[in-house]
């Protein structure tokens, strides 16, 4: 009995023993890891909004990054995206978000609810022991499971021309710059100048001289010249040969009013080829008083001048005017109107519009800019080409051929390139504003050219210019022939 009880006291001791030792063991995790989980820091960087990409998924927004210091590790840095770049592209469509990453203007606030749902952030983790030190092993770690690639709007835009536009329109200081399919209307370039820095907001809202917050693409201004094509179209429908001719004397008196052509010695007798070429204002008075207002009217109000023009939600372009009807009774308005001038407004998107229907072949299409919601790489799609015939085929080559000889001997001869045939129209708009002596100008060139099948309208637009040929037509060439070079990389 003796024995037995000694082994039972053996095993009892034993198993408290074990008891014990499994009590620390459980205690002392319990502990560890509890001074390991109050010594771990999180900190976590990014805006947590879905992410705004052109046409080939490059993004527009988070494309550069800063150097980030972590508060917890300070011998420890990475880069963190930005949500704007100080010179940012698409500024005017894009917009800005507010403190709380709220989208306020442009893309990121008509779609601000879709981009805030998606998650956009990196996590930085730093561990520590009870006294403070980086536990060996662990320090600091990344996660980036939660960094957004791939969810966002998709844009009609093209980065690559997009910053091509930008770079050579920089001599315009106040201007516009828009370039679109002409076969789809998908907007691949817009830009206005002066451009804004997101990141300092306070420094362009104030200055009310040069406006940069102004998107001067959607923007009604003053026509010109560029108007031109509609009256050629009018007499082309009344059945007016573009073969007709009038005389140019340089000066032509109407309504008792007189009115100079820019070539002071007159064009003497030219055709209506010669005169969108030379940009002979006399001849389209002429042309207009043989027609009259009211095809011309006709024209307009088929080709939508006088509506907006809706993009997104808060982007739209702005609806266009034209004269009183009552005033056209005057023979000096309507010869106002025959060269663009007088209470006649569009906007240069609407323009864009009008000249890619010529391209388009009668065609016209509606600008568009969104091309999709994108949620992990899967698009739902908004685009769908908008199309419907608003003149003749044979009407719109007409036009394009005399757009041809603006560019190859006309006033649009600056641009004009090699590497491609190019049609377009010179224009320098009267305003009526002042300063000084000095009248306030806005000055165009639209061109028109394919590139392996592809058809492109390009507008150049300059406030507060000299001349179409001096200010536009030379930006127009270099977007132009940088287009034409992109292309070709690609398709090597």
């Amino acid at each position: 009995m003796t024995k037995r009880y000694r082994v039972l006291a053996v095993v009892l001791i034993l198993s408290l023993l074990l008891l014990d030792v499994r009590i620390f063991y459980i205690g002392f995790t319990k502990v560890q890891n509890t001074a390991t989980s109050q010594h771990t820091a999180t900190e976590s960087y990014g805006t947590d909004r879905g992410l705004i990409f052109d046409r080939n998924m490059k993004k527009l927004v988070e494309y550069a990054s800063r150097k980030v210091t972590s508060i917890s590790n300070h011998s420890f840095s990475l880069a963190v995206p930005m949500r704007y770049d100080d010179a940012p592209l698409c500024a005017h469509l894009i917009g800005y978000t507010d403190a709380q990453n709220n989208g306020v203007c442009g893309i990121e606030k008509d779609y601000n609810d879709f981009l805030k749902a998606i998650p956009n952030h990196i996590n930085l983790s730093t561990f520590k022991d009870a006294r403070g030190n980086l536990l060996i092993g662990k320090g600091t770690r990344i996660d980036r499971s939660k960094q957004c690639t791939d969810s966002g709007i998709m844009l009609t835009i093209d980065r690559d021309i997009q910053l091509i536009a930008e770079e050579a329109g920089q001599t315009l200081h106040q201007g516009a710059v828009i370039v679109m399919n002409a076969a789809t209307g998908e907007l691949l370039a817009s830009v206005s100048y002066p451009t804004f820095n997101p990141n300092a907001l306070e420094e362009y809202i104030a200055d009310t001289a040069n406006q940069p917050m102004l998107n001067r693409a959607f923007t009604r201004f003053n026509v010109g010249s560029v108007f031109k094509v509609v009256v050629c179209l009018a007499a082309l429908e009344a059945g007016v040969s573009e073969k007709t001719c009038f005389s140019c004397a340089g000066k032509i008196h109407c309504g008792g009013v007189t009115f100079s052509c820019h070539k002071k010695e007159g064009h003497g007798k030219i055709n209506m080829t010669q005169a969108v070429a030379f940009s002979c204002n006399t001849y389209f008075i002429q042309l207009a008083q043989k027609i009259g207002y009211y095809k011309i009217y006709e024209i307009c109000k088929r080709l939508g001048i006088e509506k907006s023009i809706p993009l997104s939600a808060s982007l739209s372009a702005q609806a266009g005017t034209l004269p009183d009807s009552a005033d056209m009774s005057a023979a000096a308005a309507l010869a106002n109107l025959s060269f663009g001038q007088g209470a006649l407004l569009s906007s240069p998107l609407w323009l864009c519009k009008l000249y890619s229907a010529i391209l388009n072949g009668g065609y016209s299409v509606e600008p568009q800019l969104l091309l999709g919601k994108m949620m992990s790489g899967d698009i739902k799609n908004l685009f769908s080409v908008q199309e419907k015939r608003v003149f003749s085929k044979q009407h719109a080559d007409a036009l394009y051929r005399m757009l041809c000889c603006a560019v190859s001997s006309g006033t649009g001869i600056a641009a004009s390139t090699d590497k491609c045939a190019v049609a377009g129209k010179t224009a320098t708009a009267q305003t009526g504003f002042y300063t000084g002596k000095k009248e306030k100008l806005i000055s165009y060139f639209i061109g028109l050219f394919s590139i392996k099948g592809e058809q492109f309208t390009v507008l150049v637009m300059c406030e507060n210019g000299t001349s179409g040929s001096k200010d536009c037509a030379p930006v127009f060439k270099e977007i132009c022939e940088g287009i034409y070079d992109l292309k070709n990389i690609i398709s090597k």
